[in-house]
Formats: structure tokens, sequence, C-alpha cells
């Protein structure tokens, strides 16, 4: 469940005195990721800043994630305040504390939010319902970007299957540091072979062109250029950490 600890489907009754204040600006939940999940129509976003992989899931299906962290439990985007450091933050951040569960034998959808998030409360924030139970004008838009991004992970899922199926994502193991530095390896990512995407057969090229694949492949590989970026923020945040305790002398 990556960020999502105690989920619960979202009950107009039960939750009628909800208030929430905004996630945008508490970051603490995201903490401890090293890869955010992303949807296809985000790449040309996140390119800009992150390097874009692939993830395998337990079903043997591939997810698209940007890289923030170079070790478990360490993500370099989210600072001591636990806010956001900058660039793009990925929509399946922004969701958060809700997220949309589909019922795969019907097909249906649940607004589910997670109870431990520490910006819900009945005191303060933004309230999910009116006082007749009504959704709140803030609600209601949470709940259309939600569905907006259900639609996205399916668009992404057709992709990643695309891939998948023309045998074209590749194993990798990253490795980081300069010479007399510590190395560090990232593993469990995938990256698209381009020398198999340019063996493929004449017939399945312009398919992916047309189709927009070719685009997002283009801007996967590309992206990795910011492996170099991500290795600069992870050597800036272990001097601040050294500098830390002469700091507080």
């Amino acid at each position: 469940m990556l960020i999502y600890d105690r989920v619960v489907p979202l009950n107009r009754h039960t939750h009628r005195r909800l208030r929430l204040r905004s996630a945008q600006h508490n970051a603490r939940f995201a903490a401890e990721l090293n890869s955010v999940p992303l949807t296809t129509v985000e790449f040309p976003h996140a390119a800009s800043e992150y390097a874009i992989v692939f993830a395998r899931l337990e079903n043997g299906d591939f997810l698209p994630a940007v890289v923030v962290g170079l070790r478990n439990q360490q993500n370099l985007y989210v600072d001591e305040n636990a806010r956001w450091k900058r660039g793009y933050v990925p929509a399946f951040l922004r969701q958060y504390p809700f997220m949309l569960a589909e019922d795969r034998d019907s097909g249906t959808v649940t607004v589910c939010v997670d109870m431990s998030y520490d910006g819900l409360s009945e005191e303060e924030g933004d309230a999910l319902f009116q006082e007749n139970g009504d959704d709140s004008e803030n609600l209601g838009r949470a709940m259309t970007f939600l569905q907006d991004l259900h639609g996205e992970f399916k668009r992404t899922a057709a992709f990643t299957a695309r891939l998948k199926e023309l045998n074209l994502l590749d194993q990798q193991v990253i490795r980081f540091g300069g010479e007399g530095e510590p190395q560090r390896e990232l593993g469990g990512v995938y990256v698209v072979s381009e020398e198999r995407l340019l063996q493929l057969d004449d017939a399945v090229l312009p398919e992916l062109l047309r189709s927009g694949a070719m685009g997002l492949i283009y801007t996967h590989l590309v992206s990795m250029r910011n492996l170099d970026r991500l290795s600069e923020l992870a050597q800036q945040d272990a001097a601040k950490s050294a500098a830390a305790p002469s700091a507080v002398n």
C-alpha cells in the first residue's frame, strides 16, 4: 500500500464531521518512499526532475515510477520539515489521503481515506461533508481528481503491458558514487532496452509511434540522466547530516 496505512471506505454518515488539513504542506507520509508510482500523462512533467524507471509488481505486471531515493526508506525530496523540496509532485502523492479501491470482479470503485493521516480531525481543516450530508466542494474536486487518476493508471497499464509483450524491459542495477566515494546500488528497477527497441519489426515501430508509446519510451530514456541529480542530492543530504552534530555543539 506504500503510503497508506489504515484505509477505510469514506462514509458520509460515519465521517460526517471529518475535516482535512491540506496534505500538500505535509509530505511526512512519503518520507520513506524511494520511488513513487507515475502515470504516462505525467512523463513530460516528471522527466525534467526525476529518473523514470519501471517496477515489477507481484503479479508480473510493470508500473512506471520516479526514483526519489538511493536506498530503502530514503526520500531525498522530503526535507527535515516534512515538506516536498522541489520539482513536480506526482499525482499518486497529491491524491493522499484519498484513494479509489476497485473491485476486480465487478469493476466498481469506492472512495477510501487513510485514517492514519495526521491531517484528519473533526476540529481543524476543510469539512469533507456539508451539514446536510452532501459532498463539500473540496471533496467533490478530490473525487474528480481520483477518477481522472484512476483512468490514467488504466491507460498506463495498457502501455506497460505492451512493453512487456514486446520484451523491451531489462532489469538493471544502477550504481552511484564517483572515484574514492562509497558505492551505492539501486536494484530491482527496469528500463527499456534501446537495442531491442531498434530491432523490432518494421510493422511494430509505426504502431508505437502513432500510439504515442515511442515518445513515452524516449522520455523515459532521456530522464535517466537525472540519476546524477539524485546522486548530488544524496551527497548534499549526507553533508548536512555530518554537519548537524557540530552545529549543536
